[in-house]
Protein backbone atom coordinates (compact mmCIF):
# COMPACT_ATOMS: atom_id res chain seq x y z
CA UNK A 1 0.00 0.00 0.00
CA UNK A 2 1.26 3.68 -0.85
CA UNK A 3 0.23 6.69 0.34
CA UNK A 4 0.41 10.09 -1.05
CA UNK A 5 2.23 12.65 0.79
CA UNK A 6 4.74 15.93 0.29
CA UNK A 7 8.17 16.84 0.93
CA UNK A 8 8.37 20.24 3.00
CA UNK A 9 11.21 21.09 0.77
CA UNK A 10 9.03 22.09 -1.85
CA UNK A 11 8.10 24.86 -0.37
CA UNK A 12 11.04 26.17 1.73
CA UNK A 13 9.73 30.03 1.31
CA UNK A 14 6.18 28.54 3.69
CA UNK A 15 5.39 28.30 7.12
CA UNK A 16 4.76 24.91 9.09
CA UNK A 17 1.08 26.14 9.41
CA UNK A 18 1.21 27.24 5.61
CA UNK A 19 2.32 23.31 4.42
CA UNK A 20 -0.05 21.72 6.69
CA UNK A 21 -2.96 23.63 5.17
CA UNK A 22 -1.50 23.37 1.40
CA UNK A 23 -0.97 19.48 2.00
CA UNK A 24 -4.58 19.25 3.78
CA UNK A 25 -6.04 21.01 0.50
CA UNK A 26 -4.19 18.52 -2.01
CA UNK A 27 -5.74 15.22 -0.14
CA UNK A 28 -2.34 13.79 0.51
CA UNK A 29 -1.76 11.82 3.61
CA UNK A 30 1.71 12.69 4.67
CA UNK A 31 4.37 15.61 5.26
CA UNK A 32 7.96 14.76 5.31
CA UNK A 33 9.31 17.55 7.44
CA UNK A 34 12.79 18.74 6.27
CA UNK A 35 15.82 19.96 8.30
CA UNK A 36 17.37 22.48 6.32
CA UNK A 37 14.52 25.27 7.27
CA UNK A 38 11.44 23.95 8.66
CA UNK A 39 13.11 21.35 11.67
CA UNK A 40 16.32 22.01 12.27
CA UNK A 41 18.02 19.62 13.89
CA UNK A 42 18.20 19.43 17.79
CA UNK A 43 15.50 22.18 17.85
CA UNK A 44 12.75 20.02 19.74
CA UNK A 45 10.64 22.70 20.53
CA UNK A 46 9.57 23.24 16.97
CA UNK A 47 9.52 19.61 16.32
CA UNK A 48 7.46 19.25 19.08
CA UNK A 49 4.72 22.36 18.00
CA UNK A 50 4.96 21.00 14.00
CA UNK A 51 4.32 17.56 15.73
CA UNK A 52 1.23 18.21 17.50
CA UNK A 53 -0.39 21.04 14.10
CA UNK A 54 0.22 17.83 12.07
CA UNK A 55 -1.70 15.73 14.15
CA UNK A 56 -4.57 17.64 14.72
CA UNK A 57 -4.65 18.38 10.54
CA UNK A 58 -5.19 14.34 10.37
CA UNK A 59 -1.64 14.22 8.25
CA UNK A 60 0.70 11.68 9.07
CA UNK A 61 4.95 12.18 9.66
CA UNK A 62 6.44 8.98 8.66
CA UNK A 63 10.05 10.59 7.92
CA UNK A 64 12.41 13.08 9.11
CA UNK A 65 14.11 14.69 5.49
CA UNK A 66 17.66 15.34 6.72
CA UNK A 67 20.35 16.69 5.15
CA UNK A 68 22.76 14.38 7.41
CA UNK A 69 25.55 13.58 4.60
CA UNK A 70 27.82 10.36 5.47
CA UNK A 71 31.45 11.59 5.23
CA UNK A 72 31.19 14.81 6.86
CA UNK A 73 30.85 13.08 10.44
CA UNK A 74 28.55 15.36 11.56
CA UNK A 75 26.92 15.19 15.51
CA UNK A 76 23.88 12.24 14.31
CA UNK A 77 22.33 13.00 17.81
CA UNK A 78 20.78 15.85 17.30
CA UNK A 79 18.93 14.55 14.30
CA UNK A 80 17.54 11.70 16.14
CA UNK A 81 16.34 14.25 19.02
CA UNK A 82 14.17 15.72 16.47
CA UNK A 83 13.02 12.84 14.52
CA UNK A 84 11.57 11.63 17.85
CA UNK A 85 10.14 14.52 18.88
CA UNK A 86 8.68 15.01 15.93
CA UNK A 87 7.29 11.28 16.04
CA UNK A 88 8.77 9.84 12.77
CA UNK A 89 10.30 6.61 12.48
CA UNK A 90 12.64 7.23 9.69
CA UNK A 91 15.67 9.52 8.96
CA UNK A 92 16.58 10.04 5.51
CA UNK A 93 19.57 10.42 4.82
CA UNK A 94 22.58 11.32 2.28
CA UNK A 95 25.06 8.74 0.95
CA UNK A 96 28.02 10.71 0.82
CA UNK A 97 29.67 13.85 -0.38
CA UNK A 98 30.66 12.57 -4.16
CA UNK A 99 29.75 10.15 -6.80
CA UNK A 100 30.25 6.59 -6.38
CA UNK A 101 32.83 6.69 -9.15
CA UNK A 102 34.77 8.83 -7.24
CA UNK A 103 35.44 7.43 -3.99
CA UNK A 104 38.52 5.40 -3.49
CA UNK A 105 38.16 2.10 -1.12
CA UNK A 106 39.04 3.67 1.62
CA UNK A 107 36.97 6.71 1.33
CA UNK A 108 34.00 4.08 0.77
CA UNK A 109 34.73 2.12 4.13
CA UNK A 110 35.09 4.96 6.00
CA UNK A 111 31.14 5.94 5.11
CA UNK A 112 30.43 2.18 5.42
CA UNK A 113 31.63 2.38 8.94
CA UNK A 114 30.11 5.61 9.81
CA UNK A 115 26.37 4.69 8.49
CA UNK A 116 27.01 1.31 10.95
CA UNK A 117 27.32 3.78 13.47
CA UNK A 118 24.58 6.11 13.12
CA UNK A 119 22.05 3.21 11.93
CA UNK A 120 23.18 1.19 15.39
CA UNK A 121 22.50 4.28 17.34
CA UNK A 122 19.12 5.08 15.69
CA UNK A 123 18.41 1.79 16.38
CA UNK A 124 18.47 1.94 20.10
CA UNK A 125 15.34 4.79 19.26
CA UNK A 126 13.28 2.45 17.15
CA UNK A 127 14.61 4.69 13.97
CA UNK A 128 15.17 3.38 10.78
CA UNK A 129 17.73 5.59 8.36
CA UNK A 130 17.26 5.68 4.93
CA UNK A 131 19.64 6.73 2.10
CA UNK A 132 18.70 9.50 -0.29
CA UNK A 133 19.25 7.86 -3.75
CA UNK A 134 20.34 10.91 -5.36
CA UNK A 135 22.97 11.64 -8.19
CA UNK A 136 26.45 12.82 -7.23
CA UNK A 137 26.43 10.13 -4.38
CA UNK A 138 27.03 6.70 -3.71
CA UNK A 139 23.62 5.78 -4.58
CA UNK A 140 23.39 7.24 -7.85
CA UNK A 141 23.68 3.37 -9.61
CA UNK A 142 21.62 1.14 -8.52
CA UNK A 143 25.20 -1.27 -9.02
CA UNK A 144 26.27 1.36 -6.34
CA UNK A 145 23.12 1.31 -4.16
CA UNK A 146 23.40 -2.07 -3.77
CA UNK A 147 26.69 -2.90 -3.02
CA UNK A 148 26.18 -0.18 -0.27
CA UNK A 149 23.42 -1.59 1.13
CA UNK A 150 25.01 -4.92 1.78
CA UNK A 151 27.85 -3.30 3.06
CA UNK A 152 25.94 -1.81 6.03
CA UNK A 153 23.93 -4.81 6.31
CA UNK A 154 22.33 -3.58 9.49
CA UNK A 155 18.43 -4.29 9.44
CA UNK A 156 17.30 -0.99 9.85
CA UNK A 157 19.48 0.99 7.33
CA UNK A 158 17.49 1.51 4.38
CA UNK A 159 16.86 3.49 0.95
CA UNK A 160 14.58 5.55 -0.95
CA UNK A 161 13.82 5.60 -4.20
CA UNK A 162 13.88 8.01 -7.16
CA UNK A 163 14.10 8.43 -11.11
CA UNK A 164 17.74 9.28 -11.48
CA UNK A 165 17.53 12.20 -14.61
CA UNK A 166 21.41 10.16 -16.50
CA UNK A 167 19.67 6.64 -16.96
CA UNK A 168 17.13 5.90 -19.70
CA UNK A 169 13.65 4.74 -18.23
CA UNK A 170 14.29 1.08 -18.84
CA UNK A 171 17.29 1.28 -16.52
CA UNK A 172 14.89 3.40 -14.02
CA UNK A 173 12.53 0.04 -14.09
CA UNK A 174 15.02 -1.99 -13.50
CA UNK A 175 16.58 -0.30 -10.63
CA UNK A 176 13.17 0.07 -9.01
CA UNK A 177 12.74 -3.55 -9.74
CA UNK A 178 16.15 -4.09 -8.16
CA UNK A 179 16.10 -2.28 -5.24
CA UNK A 180 12.34 -3.63 -4.65
CA UNK A 181 13.75 -6.63 -4.51
CA UNK A 182 15.88 -6.31 -2.18
CA UNK A 183 13.88 -5.72 0.80
CA UNK A 184 15.65 -2.62 1.82
CA UNK A 185 12.96 0.24 -0.30
CA UNK A 186 11.30 2.21 2.02
CA UNK A 187 9.46 4.97 0.57
CA UNK A 188 9.66 6.55 -3.08
CA UNK A 189 10.54 10.65 -4.43
CA UNK A 190 7.93 11.25 -7.11
CA UNK A 191 8.62 14.26 -9.43
CA UNK A 192 9.62 14.82 -13.25
CA UNK A 193 12.03 16.67 -15.12
CA UNK A 194 12.51 17.25 -18.63
CA UNK A 195 16.70 16.71 -19.04
CA UNK A 196 18.28 18.74 -22.16
CA UNK A 197 21.64 20.22 -23.15
CA UNK A 198 22.67 19.22 -19.50
CA UNK A 199 20.15 21.35 -18.24
CA UNK A 200 16.94 19.72 -16.33
CA UNK A 201 13.15 21.50 -16.60
CA UNK A 202 10.47 20.78 -14.05
CA UNK A 203 7.87 19.50 -15.44
CA UNK A 204 3.87 18.48 -14.48
CA UNK A 205 3.79 14.99 -13.06
CA UNK A 206 0.71 14.19 -15.64
CA UNK A 207 3.38 14.98 -18.40
CA UNK A 208 5.09 11.94 -16.77
CA UNK A 209 1.58 9.73 -15.72
CA UNK A 210 2.86 6.59 -18.55
CA UNK A 211 5.89 6.22 -16.65
CA UNK A 212 4.82 6.69 -13.25
CA UNK A 213 2.03 4.26 -13.79
CA UNK A 214 4.72 1.78 -14.59
CA UNK A 215 7.15 2.66 -11.77
CA UNK A 216 4.30 2.11 -9.31
CA UNK A 217 3.36 -1.52 -10.87
CA UNK A 218 5.93 -2.86 -9.22
CA UNK A 219 4.14 -2.64 -5.66
CA UNK A 220 1.07 -3.91 -6.95
CA UNK A 221 -0.52 -6.15 -4.40
CA UNK A 222 1.46 -5.05 -2.01
CA UNK A 223 0.31 -4.09 1.40
CA UNK A 224 3.55 -2.64 2.91
CA UNK A 225 3.11 0.76 3.76
CA UNK A 226 4.96 2.80 1.64
CA UNK A 227 5.17 6.82 0.85
CA UNK A 228 5.31 8.77 -2.37
CA UNK A 229 6.40 12.01 -1.42
CA UNK A 230 6.23 14.46 -4.21
CA UNK A 231 9.24 16.14 -4.21
CA UNK A 232 9.40 19.94 -5.83
CA UNK A 233 6.63 21.08 -8.73
CA UNK A 234 6.96 23.33 -11.61
CA UNK A 235 7.53 26.94 -10.54
CA UNK A 236 7.13 25.91 -7.24
CA UNK A 237 3.60 26.97 -7.38
CA UNK A 238 0.36 26.14 -5.02
CA UNK A 239 -1.85 25.42 -8.31
CA UNK A 240 1.21 22.74 -9.68
CA UNK A 241 1.09 20.99 -6.50
CA UNK A 242 -2.21 20.71 -6.46
CA UNK A 243 -2.32 19.20 -9.58
CA UNK A 244 0.51 17.10 -9.23
CA UNK A 245 -1.06 15.84 -6.25
CA UNK A 246 -3.95 14.96 -7.89
CA UNK A 247 -1.90 13.25 -10.93
CA UNK A 248 -0.60 11.31 -8.10
CA UNK A 249 -3.84 9.97 -6.48
CA UNK A 250 -5.07 8.87 -9.57
CA UNK A 251 -2.11 6.67 -10.26
CA UNK A 252 -1.84 5.08 -6.70
CA UNK A 253 -5.48 4.89 -7.10
CA UNK A 254 -5.12 2.41 -10.18
CA UNK A 255 -2.56 -0.02 -7.87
Amino acid sequence: MIKSGLCSVTFRNKTPSELIDLVSRAGLCAIEWGSDVHIREGDIKTAGEVRAETYAAGLEIPSYGSYYRLGNRQDFKPYIDSAIALGAKEIRIWAGINPSAYHLFEERQAIVCEAKEISRVAAEYGVTISTECHAYTLTDTPESLLLFMNEVNEPNFKTYWQALLHIPEEEQIRSLRAVYASGKLTNIHVQHFHLFDAHREQRPLSDAYVQWDSRFEVFKNDETVRYAFLEFVKDGSEANLLSDAQTLKNILDEK
